[in-house]
This record gives C-alpha cells, sequence and structure tokens, in this order.
C-alpha cells in the first residue's frame, strides 16, 4: 500500500471521531489539514456529517398528539362507520368486495407477468443481436 493510501485510509478512519467532535486536538487539527487538500477525503466527511445530522434529527423530540386523539379514536373504532369498508371483503361477509378483490389481485398478477415476459423478451433480443 502506498503511503498516499495510508494517509486517506487513516484520516478515512478518524472521520467518525472527526464528524462527532471526539478526536482529540492534534489528530482534529491533521484531518482538517488533510481535508483541505484533498477532495475525496472532503466528500467523505461531507456524506458522513450528513448522515449525523440526518440521525440528529430523528433524535428530535416529537410533538404531543392532539388532545382527545385517543378517545376519538377509541370513538371511531367502535362505531360502524370507523371501520374500514373492505373488512368485510377479507372475511367473505361482503361476496361483492371479496370478488372485487380477487379481480384486481389477478388483473395485477396478470400485468406483472406480462411485463416480465416482454422485458425477458427483449432482454433476449438485445442479447442476440451483440
Amino acid at each position: 500500500m502506498k503511503q498516499d493510501e495510508k494517509v486517506h485510509a487513516e484520516v478515512r478512519a478518524l472521520l467518525p471521531s472527526y464528524v462527532d467532535r471526539s478526536l482529540g486536538q492534534v489528530r482534529r487539527q491533521l484531518v482538517a489539514m488533510h481535508l483541505r487538500r484533498c477532495s475525496a477525503c472532503q466528500a467523505e466527511f461531507s456524506r458522513q456529517r450528513a448522515v449525523a445530522e440526518g440521525l440528529a434529527s430523528l433524535a428530535a423530540p416529537v410533538e404531543a398528539p392532539p388532545e382527545g386523539l385517543l378517545e376519538q379514536l377509541l370513538e371511531n373504532a367502535g362505531s360502524p362507520r370507523g371501520t374500514a369498508p373492505l373488512r368485510g371483503a377479507v372475511s367473505g361477509a361482503r361476496p361483492a368486495y371479496s370478488a372485487a378483490l380477487l379481480l384486481a389481485g389477478a388483473v395485477t398478477a396478470a400485468g406483472a407477468g406480462y411485463a416480465s415476459w416482454v422485458s425477458a423478451r427483449s432482454l433476449r433480443r438485445r442479447l442476440r443481436n451483440r
């Protein structure tokens, strides 16, 4: 391994600590100097910093739900209007919905099968013409 590649590998290994500012001052200064002159390591630093910022935003406190939301949801769950209209279709209690769901599934499966068949046929033609 060349000396230059070794430096890149060492800097990249230190980048997580550099991003979260847990690196010692001397090493921090060395990494900063390297980042000023190395665009590849600077790009990797930018990616790691973006990931760290994204993770930090996920850890931010979430707003509390509106007052009375739980009671409203429980009330709607108990009423027939609050239930999903397709619930009976899955259980077989509503034959029309069951038939519609079966038809939609069959059409979707047939469409997916046709699309894969056309794609495979096109791929075979391209490979044959090479």
